[in-house]
């Protein structure tokens, strides 16, 4: 891949992301002049604070499932004997906080910055801890999406089966084509140990291809072993457990929402928050989490209702958990923008 089709390819999902959060955007502002009860949002407000034991359940459902992220990317670096779990929570906490304060989703470099900075690892290698840990996380929203679907009985509409097919096909083109590339990188290298040739290239290209393929080679041989599928399964029940917030919500506003329901809608909703264009993807999470109530039979006011409720717990804990991390670690803001410039700091650990 050269440097031009990097660029145009990163231009064509700016513009995608950009665009599919602008058209989620629009439908935030229609939900909100349509269904919007300042006196509703107060009331539900007021029900859930004098519901301890509700906040309760949240709150350790919430911080529960970073736990389990914490744990699964502990496991899937291979690092359970060598790293206290701590320098894996809180990188997480601040991450979920830079998310909830900028526009775009810039929180997984500091989380990768915070981990390097915590521990012995690699600044590629954390990268690509946190890549694969994004990884499992669309594999589990995606089984989630449709088990749920399955379960409840809902009709996918054409176009979502269509959009699924293309991004499946996508998928196992794009594994099929990292195979071909690594069996024929496999026969040039035992090609050249054979002849007895060792060749040096400085090339920017053939680099970033030599290192596309040792991180590809570690995906491949960790999702296949047991750590891998240890790792995914404490993922996707991360998930499961970070449905407890919009249950919660749910109890509250007295919504007829079981467990298995509130699960689904998380997950949907967290898919949608692939188009953040806003600070913790407000106007995104509100749209996908009232249209998913939506689709459950739920009434627009009131599903409107919860997914600002929902969100705006969510925002909370964000900036409390995250605070408490930064002052913890005590990460300073210089240090924030010295993670986010990864260009300029690619080169350190290799």
């Amino acid at each position: 891949m050269t440097k031009n089709d990097e660029t145009a390819g990163w231009t064509m999902r700016k513009i995608a992301v950009t665009l599919g959060g602008l058209i989620l955007a629009a439908f935030f502002v229609w939900f909100t002049l349509r269904w919007f009860r300042g006196d509703q949002l107060g009331e539900a407000a007021m029900r859930l604070l004098r519901s301890p034991g509700l906040l309760i359940l949240m709150t350790a459902g919430y911080a529960g499932s970073f736990g389990l992220k914490a744990l699964a990317w502990r496991l899937y670096a291979g690092r359970n004997k060598l790293d206290p779990l701590r320098h894996y929570v809180h990188p997480l906490f601040v991450s979920l906080l830079i998310n909830h304060v900028l526009p775009v989703k810039a929180g997984d470099l500091a989380r990768t910055g915070l981990l390097v900075r915590g521990t012995s690892a690699r600044w590629d290698d954390s990268l690509h801890g946190v890549a694969a840990m994004r990884m499992l996380d669309l594999a589990s929203l995606l089984l989630i999406g449709a088990v749920g679907a399955l379960a409840l009985g809902l009709e996918a509409s054409p176009w979502f089966m269509l959009a699924a097919g293309i991004g499946a096909l996508g998928a196992v083109a794009g594994w099929l084509g990292l195979e071909r590339w690594r069996r024929r990188t496999l026969r040039e290298t035992d090609g050249q140990e054979a002849a007895g040739r060792q060749e040096e290239s400085g090339s920017r290209v053939q680099h970033i291809a030599r290192l596309i393929m040792r991180h590809y080679e570690h995906l491949r041989a960790t999702l296949t072993s047991r750590r891998g599928a240890g790792a995914a399964s404490m993922t996707l029940a991360s998930w499961l457990l970070e449905g407890t917030v919009v249950y919660g919500v749910a109890l509250a506003l007295e919504l007829p929402v079981n467990p298995l329901e509130a699960v689904w809608v998380t997950g949907m909703t967290i898919a949608g928050q692939a188009f953040h264009v806003t600070p913790g993807g407000i106007g995104t999470y509100e749209t996908t989490l009232t249209a998913s109530l939506g689709v459950l039979g739920v009434a627009g006011s009131a599903a409107y209702t919860a997914a600002l409720l929902s969100h705006g717990y969510k925002f909370a804990f964000a900036y409390i958990a995250g605070g408490l991390s930064m002052a913890m670690t005590a990460v300073t803001w210089t240090d924030m923008r010295g993670w986010l410039r990864l260009r300029g700091r690619e080169g350190r650990h290799e």
